[in-house]
C-alpha cells in the first residue's frame, strides 16, 4: 500500500483543505505514512500570503530531491494558493515535482498522481472556478473530538496587500441546510466543538442575497444536541453586525471568543489598504461585544509596516491595541507580495524602520497579554482539555486544554491514576 504526507502551510481554511486532501487519497487506497519514515507521496499545501511563502516551497522542494532519486516511484504534489498564482512556473523551477493543482480542483489530486505515473511527466491542472466544496469531499481529520466545517469559499474584498481573492475568487456560500446536516453528521460521529471557516465569515449570505444569514446560522447551530461548543473564523469589521453580537451573547454554545484583524490603527493606513472601517469603528464593535459578553477574549491580526505608514501612523496602532486590550495579537511585518496593488505602492518603509516598530508592537501586544492573563488568576473556567494540545504535556506531567474563551490552559496531573487519564473524547472540565 502506498503511503502519504502531507505538509501544510498557511490558514485554518488550508488545514481544512488538507484534511479533505487526506480523505480524497486514503479513499484511493493511500495510507499515512508513519511519522520519521518516507513517503511514497508527499502533497505541499501552500500558502501565498507571505513573502517568504515561495522560499519555503522551493527549498523544501529542493530538500526532497535526494530522497526521491532514492526512492523509485516517490511522487511529489503541490497544490493550494501558491500553486494556483505560480502555476507552471514550479514544474520549470523544480522539475522533479510530478502533479501542481489549484484551490478550486483538489478533488483531482488521486487522478493527477495515476495520470502522471502512467504518463510519466508532471501533470499541471489549475482551473479558475470551483469545481466542488471542499466540505462535499472525503476527510480524514486530525481530531476525533473538533472539526472544521467551511461555510464559504473565495472572498469579495480587494484589500491590496491580499492576493487571496484572486486565488480563491469570489465568494460562493453553501446553503445553510448543508452546513447544518454535516454539523450533525460530525456530532453523530462524536465530534463536540466545530469551527466555522471563511475567507470572510460573517459576511455569510451575500451570495444568496441574506445579510443575516450568518447570525440565524449561529443560532441554528445553538439548537444541535451534543454540539458543545461552536467558534468561527475570520470576520471582516466592516461586516460585524449587532445581530451577530446578540447571536453570540445568547446562543450558549457559541464560544466568548471573537479573532477579528484590526490590520492598522491609522485611518490613513486602513484608507491605502481598503480596509473600509477606521479605528474608532473598530473599537466600537469591541465595545458592543464586551458589553454583551464581559469575559470575551479577543484576538487581531496587525501589519506593520505597510507602504507609506509613518511615524504618526504607527503611533495610531500603538494606540488602538493599548485601547482594544487583545488577549493575543498575530503580528507581521508588512512584505510585498506580487500581483497585490500594494506591492507597486510608493513609499515602501525600510526594513530597518519596519524591524524596529514590530519591536515595540511585540513589547506592547506581550505587556497587555500579560495582563490580561494575569487577570484570570482565580477564576473558575470550564476546558475541554485534549491529547495534543499541549506540546511539552507529557515532559511537564500536566494536562492542556481550551477554555470557552479559547486561552490555552495547562493544569497539574492529578495524582489519583483514575483521574489523570485522559478520555478518549474530551468533555469540558471546570478548572481553576
Amino acid at each position: 500500500m502506498r503511503t502519504y504526507q502531507i505538509r501544510t502551510h498557511g490558514c485554518q481554511m488550508n488545514v481544512h483543505d488538507s484534511e479533505r486532501l487526506s480523505g480524497l487519497l486514503e479513499e484511493a487506497g493511500y495510507a499515512k505514512a508513519v511519522d520519521g519514515t518516507s513517503a511514497d507521496v508527499v502533497v505541499f499545501n501552500t500558502c501565498a500570503v507571505r513573502e517568504n511563502a515561495d522560499n519555503r516551497l522551493y527549498g523544501s522542494l529542493g530538500n526532497l530531491l535526494p530522497t526521491k532519486k532514492a526512492m523509485p516511484g516517490m511522487q511529489i504534489a503541490v497544490g493550494g494558493c501558491l500553486a494556483q498564482k505560480d502555476q507552471g512556473e514550479i514544474v520549470r523551477r523544480a522539475p522533479w515535482v510530478d502533479v501542481v493543482f489549484g484551490t478550486h480542483n483538489i478533488g483531482s489530486l488521486p487522478v493527477l498522481l495515476e495520470r502522471a505515473r502512467i504518463e510519466r511527466e508532471a501533470q499541471v491542472e489549475i482551473v479558475e472556478a470551483l469545481e466542488t466544496f471542499p466540505s462535499n469531499l472525503p476527510t480524514r481529520r486530525e481530531s476525533a473530538y473538533a472539526a472544521w466545517v467551511s461555510i464559504s469559499v473565495g472572498c469579495n474584498n480587494t484589500c491590496t496587500f491580499c492576493i487571496v481573492p484572486a486565488l480563491r475568487g469570489k465568494q460562493i456560500d453553501r446553503r445553510p441546510g448543508d452546513i447544518l446536516a454535516e454539523i450533525k453528521a460530525l456530532v453523530a460521529e462524536g465530534v463536540q466543538e466545530v469551527t466555522l471557516l471563511g475567507q470572510n465569515v460573517n459576511a455569510y449570505g451575500v451570495d444568496f442575497g441574506d445579510r443575516g444569514a450568518f447570525a440565524r446560522l449561529l443560532r441554528s447551530c445553538g439548537e444541535i444536541e451534543g454540539l458543545q461548543r461552536v467558534r468561527f473564523t475570520s470576520p471582516h469589521p466592516k461586516d460585524f453586525t449587532p445581530d451577530v453580537i446578540a447571536a453570540m451573547a445568547e446562543t450558549a454554545n457559541i464560544m466568548p471568543q471573537l479573532h477579528m484583524p484590526l490590520q492598522s490603527g491609522s485611518d490613513a493606513v486602513l484608507r491605502a489598504m481598503r480596509r473600509s472601517y477606521r479605528g474608532a469603528r473598530y473599537l466600537r464593535i469591541l465595545q458592543d461585544v464586551r458589553a454583551a459578553m464581559p469575559d470575551a477574549a479577543i484576538t487581531t491580526d496587525i501589519i506593520v509596516g505597510f507602504p507609506g505608514e509613518t511615524e504618526q501612523d504607527f503611533q495610531a496602532t500603538l494606540d488602538v491595541v493599548a485601547a482594544a486590550r487583545f488577549a493575543a495579537a498575530f503580528t507581521f511585518q508588512y512584505s510585498i507580495r506580487p500581483g497585490t496593488p500594494a506591492a507597486t505602492m510608493p513609499d515602501q518603509v525600510p526594513k530597518r524602520v519596519v524591524q524596529e516598530r514590530y519591536e515595540r508592537l511585540v513589547a506592547l501586544v506581550n505587556h497587555i497579554t500579560l495582563q490580561e492573563n494575569l487577570a484570570q488568576v482565580g477564576r473558575t473556567v470550564e476546558v475541554m482539555f485534549a491529547d495534543g494540545e499541549g506540546r511539552k504535556d507529557e515532559a511537564t506531567h500536566r494536562m492542556s486544554g481550551r477554555a470557552r474563551d479559547n486561552r490555552l490552559v495547562h493544569a497539574t496531573v492529578p495524582a489519583d491514576p483514575a483521574t489523570s487519564r485522559m478520555p478518549p473524547s474530551p468533555t469540558p472540565r471546570r478548572t481553576t
